[in-house]
């Protein structure tokens, strides 16, 4: 009587996040904390304790969700999770989720600078009071809806780039269309306004306000040329959009 033996299969590979996939679910953990933080400080007048708030909280995230085996904001936008072993308490391996790895770095790259936008929008009534919708200057109330409107354009631009979603090819490029058109209108009323009116947080320098006050107001060719990318990297990417 003979007996054979089968040979196990190899296991295949995890995949591991790149180095760059790392850094910007780090990046987008101490985004998350910075608008949290920020919320707190403007509330309570803590500005100058901003950077500590968010530190404390970017490290109390970081042992919160390491200790459950769960992922940070920031992992979880960027497609990253834990493996664990049979033991729910040791964690033997981070990998990228499947359907992620089809976002390619571009995707990724204008998700996380959109998202770096919309919280910028969000907290843009902190720092200016007032706001310009189509060339007309207005201040509170009309000017907070104003900032919390155009932070919601780029957190849902983001998040259909971040998601990989096929709707992204149409909900992105309008998204960014109609805030260039609506920034270009407005640009002669932005720029005295964003000059001389908006204040700065108490850990700006004096030297860096000097140099923005010193140089032409230059965010609308800054954002044209990001837009063009955002578009031109979906339209050439839209092979690996995933739902």
């Amino acid at each position: 009587m003979s007996t054979t033996t089968t040979q196990s299969q190899p296991r295949k590979p995890t995949a591991r996040p790149t180095v760059w996939r790392l850094l910007s679910s780090k990046y987008v953990d101490l985004l998350i904390c910075g608008f949290v933080a920020w919320l707190v400080c403007f509330a309570f007048g803590l500005q100058s304790f901003f950077i500590s708030i968010t530190t404390i909280l970017w490290v109390v995230e970081w042992f919160w969700c390491r200790d459950r085996l769960i992922p940070t904001v920031g992992e979880y936008c960027l497609g990253i999770r834990y493996l664990t072993s049979s033991s729910s308490q040791v964690v033997a391996d981070i990998q990228v989720i499947h359907n992620k790895l089809k976002l390619n770095g571009f995707l990724l790259g204008a998700g996380v600078v959109d998202l770096s936008l919309a919280i910028l929008f969000f907290c843009g009534w902190t720092f200016l009071g007032k706001a310009v919708f189509l060339g007309i200057q207005v201040g509170p109330p009309l000017a907070l809806v104003y900032w919390i409107f155009t932070g919601f354009l780029f957190f849902i631009s983001s998040g259909n780039l971040l998601s990989g979603s096929k709707q992204a090819l149409w909900v992105v490029p309008a998204a960014h269309l109609a805030t260039g058109i609506e920034f270009f209108i407005s640009y002669p009323v932005w720029k005295p306004l964003l000059e001389n009116d908006l204040s700065y947080p108490p850990w700006v320098t004096p030297a860096f306000v000097h140099m923005i006050k010193s140089q032409s107001f230059f965010f609308l060719e800054v954002f044209g040329v990001w837009s063009l990318f955002v578009v031109a990297s979906l339209v050439f990417s839209r092979k690996h959009l995933i739902n």
